[in-house]
Parts: C-alpha cells; sequence; structure tokens
C-alpha cells in the first residue's frame, strides 16, 4: 500500500505544469474568491459564478496562506486530497470486504484518468471524496456483524468513542455539504442505506439509525447557516438552472430529456463518458473494455450477494453518486457522479478478485506470490497506468481546444518571461474574454515580479508599450490590420514561440516608440487623444465603417474598466450608428503606452444621405460614468461623415 500511495503521489504531483497544460476559467475564478478570504472576507456562501459552497475555499485560502499565490500554493491542496482519497478506499475496501479489494481498488484509482483528472486541477470536486469516504468509515463500524457480537462486552470508553465517531461524521458530512454541491448525496445516501437495512435487515437497523440520523442531525444543523444563506440570496440556485435541464423538464411532466441523460450515464463506464473536453477526453469512458467488465461482474456480485450488508451498501452507494447525472447535464458528467468514484473503483476490484480466485482455485497455488493470475492482475493495474499517461497526459493535455480552454499559451508567455530576464514590459494580445482571467494566470505561473504586462483584444486594439514588447497570444490570432500596425512599429522581425510539445504558443515583436507625450487633440485626464483629422471616405447606408482612432496613456488610469464609444450622430445630435467596444485591460495600462483602437460599425440601410459628425469618449460599463476633458465635456467630434445615395 506504501508503494501504491508513492504512485498514485506521482500520478498527481508530477509534471505540475504540463497537465493541465495552463489555467482554468474556473481556477481564476476560484483563486479571486480564496484571495479575498484571505483578505478577511468571510461568507457564508458564494453567489458568485453559478453559486460556490465555502468550505473548501476556507481550506484552499489557508494552504495558499501557507505555500503562496503560485502554482504549488494553489495545486498543493487537490493533489493532497487526491492521494488522501486513495489512502481511505484502500481503507473503506478493506473493511467493508477485505485487504485485496482494498489494495486493488486503490491501485485503480492511484492510476486511473478519472481520480487523476480531478486531483490535478484546483476545483472543489475533488474536496467531496475524501471528506464523504471519512463518513462511511466513521459509521461502518457499526454495520458489522462482529459489533454487534462485540455490543455486550463493551465498556464506557468504547461507548464513548463510539460517540466520538458518530459526532465526527456528523462534522465530516456537514463539511462535505459546505464542499460542492455533490454533496448532498451523501445523507441521501445514508437514508438509502436505512431504507436497505429495513428490507433486508431489521435488527441491524434497530441497532443503528440512531447513529446514523444523528450523524446527518449534527451535519444539517452546522451546515444550517450556508443553506439559511443560500435560501436568502436571490439567484444561489442558478446553477440548477444551467444544468438541470432534464429535472426542470421532469417536473413539467417532459421525461424524454431525463430519459435520455440516465441511458448516456449508465453508459458512462464503458460505452461513452463524460463529453465535455474540459474534463475528459471527449466521450472516453471511465474504463476500457477489459477493465469495465470486471466493474460490471463486480456489480452483478454484490447483486446476487445484496444480502450481505457491504453489497447492499456498495450498490445503494453506486445508484445515489450516479444519480445526480440522471437529471442534469451532460449525461455521464464526471464532476456530477464524483460521489461514486470511490465505489465505481472498489466494484471493478471485486470483479477481478472474483476471477481471481476462480483461476487460483484451478490452478492450485493460491500462496504463489508471482502466480499467472496475479501477473494478470498486476498488468491490469499497468494497462490502466498507461492509458492514463497516453490519454491524460498525452492527448488530453495537447488537445488545441483544451490547451486554449486552460490558458496554455499564456503558462508559455510566462516560461519565456522566465527565461528572459531582460524583458520587463510587454503588451499581450489574448481573447476578449480572457483580458481580466489571463493577467492572473500569468500571475500564478510567473517567478518574476518585475514583469509589466498589459493586456489587449487583438480583434481591434493594439497598445505598445514604451522600448518593449508585443506578444500576439495563440489565445486570439491578431486582425490583418493590427498585426500590420505592430510589424511597422518593430525594427525587427516577429519571431514565433512554440511550446514545449510544438504547438502554436504566441509570436512577439520588440517595439519602440519616442515615450514623451505626443501632440493630443484631446485630453480625457488620464487617456489622451492622438491628434489627427479622421479622414472617412464616403460611403453609403447599409456600408460597414473602419475608424482608427490613436490614444496615449497620460497618466495611471484609477477605474477598473473603461468603454471607448464611437457614434455618429445627426443634425439633431442624435445617435444614428456606432459601437462600444472595450478591447483593453485599462487597469493594465502604463503612462507613455499607445493604444491604437479599430472601431467597426454598419450604417442603417435606411440612412438618408448627407454629411454627419463622428465622436469618441469614454465611460466606466460598471457605474456609466463618462472621462471628461478639460472643459467639462465628455466627448469630442473627431470628424465628419458623407453618406452619399446607393
Amino acid at each position: 500500500m506504501a508503494l501504491v500511495l508513492l504512485i498514485a503521489a506521482g500520478f498527481r504531483f508530477a509534471a505540475i505544469d504540463a497537465a493541465p497544460p495552463g489555467w482554468r476559467d474556473d481556477e481564476l475564478i476560484e483563486f479571486d474568491m480564496d484571495r479575498r478570504i484571505r483578505g478577511g472576507w468571510r461568507p457564508l456562501f458564494i453567489a458568485e459564478a453559478e453559486g460556490h459552497e465555502p468550505f473548501y475555499h476556507y481550506l484552499h485560502a489557508a494552504t495558499m496562506s501557507l505555500l503562496g499565490e503560485n502554482i504549488v500554493g494553489y495545486k498543493w491542496l487537490p493533489f493532497a486530497l487526491g492521494v488522501l482519497s486513495v489512502a481511505l478506499t484502500y481503507a473503506l475496501a478493506r473493511r467493508m470486504f477485505d485487504a485485496r479489494a482494498g489494495l486493488l481498488a486503490a491501485a485503480l484509482m492511484a492510476v486511473s484518468f478519472w481520480p487523476i483528472m480531478y486531483a490535478r486541477f484546483g476545483l472543489r470536486h475533488i474536496g467531496i471524496v475524501p471528506l464523504m469516504l471519512g463518513v462511511f468509515l466513521l459509521l461502518w463500524p457499526g454495520f458489522t456483524a462482529e459489533h454487534a457480537e462485540g455490543a455486550e462486552k463493551k465498556n464506557d470508553l468504547r461507548l464513548l468513542r463510539a460517540l466520538g465517531d458518530k459526532i465526527l461524521a456528523g462534522v465530516l458530512l456537514a463539511a462535505a455539504l459546505m464542499t460542492y454541491f455533490a454533496g448532498r448525496a451523501l445523507p441521501v445516501m445514508l437514508v438509502g442505506f436505512l431504507v436497505y437495512l429495513l428490507v433486508f435487515h431489521r435488527s441491524v437497523l434497530r441497532r443503528v439509525w440512531p447513529g446514523i440520523i444523528g450523524a446527518i442531525a449534527i451535519g444539517a444543523l452546522l451546515a444550517a447557516p450556508m443553506f439559511i444563506e443560500i435560501r436568502n440570496t436571490p439567484g444561489a440556485e442558478k446553477r440548477t438552472e444551467v444544468v438541470g435541464g432534464p429535472l426542470i423538464a421532469a417536473t413539467r411532466g417532459d421525461f424524454q430529456p431525463a430519459l435520455d441523460t440516465t441511458l448516456g450515464t449508465l453508459g458512462m463506464f464503458t460505452f461513452s463518458g463524460d463529453p465535455e473536453s474540459l474534463y475528459n477526453v471527449s466521450g472516453r469512458p471511465v474504463f476500457d473494455g477489459l477493465t469495465g467488465s470486471f466493474f460490471y461482474l463486480g456489480v452483478l456480485l454484490c447483486a446476487v450477494r445484496v444480502r450481505r450488508i457491504e453489497s447492499g451498501f456498495a450498490l445503494v452507494w453506486l445508484l445515489v453518486g450516479i444519480a445526480p447525472a440522471f437529471v442534469s447535464l451532460p449525461a455521464a458528467s464526471f464532476s456530477h457522479t464524483i460521489a461514486a468514484q470511490p465505489v465505481v473503483y472498489m466494484l471493478a476490484a471485486l470483479g477481478i478478485i472474483a476471477v481471481s480466485d476462480r483461476v487460483t482455485r484451478w490452478q492450485g497455488d493460491r500462496q504463489a506470490f508471482l502466480s499467472p493470475i496475479r501477473l494478470v492482475i498486476l498488468s491490469l493495474v499497468v494497462f490502466n497506468a498507461f492509458l492514463a499517461l497516453r490519454d491524460y497526459f498525452g492527448a488530453w493535455a495537447n488537445d488545441p481546444f483544451v490547451r486554449f480552454q486552460y490558458h496554455a499559451p499564456t503558462r508559455d508567455i510566462a516560461r519565456w518571461l522566465d527565461q528572459n530576464p531582460q524583458v520587463t514590459d510587454v503588451a499581450i494580445g489574448t481573447h476578449p474574454n480572457e483580458l481580466w482571467l489571463d493577467p492572473l494566470a500569468l500571475q500564478l505561473d510567473l517567478r518574476r515580479e518585475d514583469v509589466k504586462a498589459r493586456w489587449f483584444n487583438p480583434e481591434a486594439a493594439l497598445v505598445v508599450p514604451v522600448r518593449g514588447f508585443v506578444l500576439f497570444s495563440a489565445m486570439q490570432p491578431p486582425d490583418r490590420e493590427v498585426e500590420s500596425l505592430a510589424r511597422d512599429s518593430s525594427p525587427e522581425p516577429a519571431q514565433e514561440v512554440l511550446s514545449w510539445s510544438g504547438a502554436e504558443s504566441f509570436t512577439f515583436y520588440r517595439t519602440t516608440h519616442p515615450g514623451e507625450p505626443i501632440k493630443l487633440g484631446a485630453d480625457f485626464g488620464a487617456v489622451g487623444l492622438i491628434e489627427r483629422q479622421a479622414v472617412f471616405q464616403a460611403t453609403s447606408p447599409g456600408a460597414q465603417v473602419t475608424q482608427q482612432t490613436n490614444w496615449q496613456i497620460l497618466d495611471s488610469i484609477s477605474a477598473r474598466r473603461l468603454k471607448l464609444f464611437m457614434h455618429v450622430l445627426d443634425e439633431t445630435n442624435s445617435v444614428v450608428a456606432g459601437i462600444d467596444r472595450e478591447d483593453v485591460n485599462v487597469a493594465t495600462l502604463r503612462p507613455g503606452d499607445l493604444l491604437l483602437q479599430f472601431s467597426r460599425f454598419t450604417l442603417p440601410g435606411t440612412l438618408t444621405p448627407g454629411r454627419y459628425q463622428v465622436e469618441v469618449g469614454w465611460y466606466n460599463p460598471e457605474t456609466g460614468e463618462r472621462l471628461r476633458l478639460t472643459d467639462g465635456a465628455d466627448r469630442v467630434v473627431i470628424g465628419s461623415l458623407a453618406v452619399t445615395a446607393p
């Protein structure tokens, strides 16, 4: 088992910066939450990002306080919880079945794709598994026949210890409820087990129900403040609307979506797994065909032996654990079924052991350490490890869509900056949706603290730092006109940088501009419009207009966000066309930087021919407040547009 744990640690800690290839949006959003908790925020429930239970975030904030705001500080907690889950799976399977089942279940969990995936990125899903296993371990002794036979021999110390176990189980259950939505399946599993006992083992039921109900009550009581906060928070259960389409349809009498997701979930073990590339090689099932056949055999054996408490408990655990995916999207979601993860590998281990026992009875060498059947079992574990290496560290981590979703080019930029300490000023073009998350990703990956990074959307803007570098990330290819401006501002040709795996990562230009203030046509305080006569070519109704405006940053910008507007005005100063754009993270700009902005919009097809004024200005989209000129005006006219008859 020590060897299994070492292997589990290797699969979880190795290649920390290669798989995943970067940071998931959800990780960056949760990092911001954890950082605010470190700063003194104390939420009972986090309503942001479709709602987050807080327990894991408090743990994460604590580990980052110890290890720092970097990839190790962020990843250590899920890595550790992943290894702990393997150890606790062994402990519980050993109690439920035997040591062989515990060892084999732990070995499969140590090297398999599904457990590795959720232990290697920083989200709270993995927190459910060890908490749930801890609850079951604390409650399990009361279910056994040995416990019943020794009940009369209990002394006060044993009774006190048993009571302490029930209380601690309730505390862990509360922590699970306050970690992730799937934790709500845990009390359902326990109640489902009581129903099983009512049918098959009423004498055991009479003995254990007070402890189970007591643990559930303690958990519910401790978690009550969070649930009260959820009830009082508008939109707190938004995630049900996002993923619970089949459930909502079923409440309205339409059961077809739930039937489809149920069938899809039941097939997740060998036919088609989680379709989301974020968490799986899309459609990859939990098991290969051979290992999956052992899993089905384990399920069948438990069904045949349903009167055995451990078999009944395993079936209840499996069914309730995967049930959330019956009524949610996508079908077979590995996230929604994570509460079933340990028992899935226990059942596979049971199937393997059943075949092993039958074969060893035939060949009569049960005691031989290197018997053929044991070599076959070892080969099966090694084969699962090979599949995880191939599919997780290979195919999945290098998939282009995964690289995009996990900000892999930003991690490659961080590596390049760490390798080039002479580069301190950079402007980085990235996807417009990542202008605020990419800076966090770069901060977590950089080992330096002297890099001054500006962020812009190269579809429609270019930021040029004084004697710095412009980088175009593969997250967003630049517009042809934007790339041409970057090329014109650079004394050297562009240089392309590839990732370690050979994937396109980013292109950079060394750029330079005078740095001193350029003659301005309008001064909006921190942002100045570089003087130039706008030249609008005559156009016609329904045509697209493209206009470049050039700006210089004069001072630090206090606003977190700013939008640029360009409006076409008629003779009554009414807006007849135009566009508002936010193509730069203004909080990252530095005095002296140039901002070259393209505004593209389409004129109405019914526009009357004539001459129209064009104005520009800036405003804060969070408050609606506009930047003002020195004379108090909040816009400036940059030219006129002649519209001719088609």
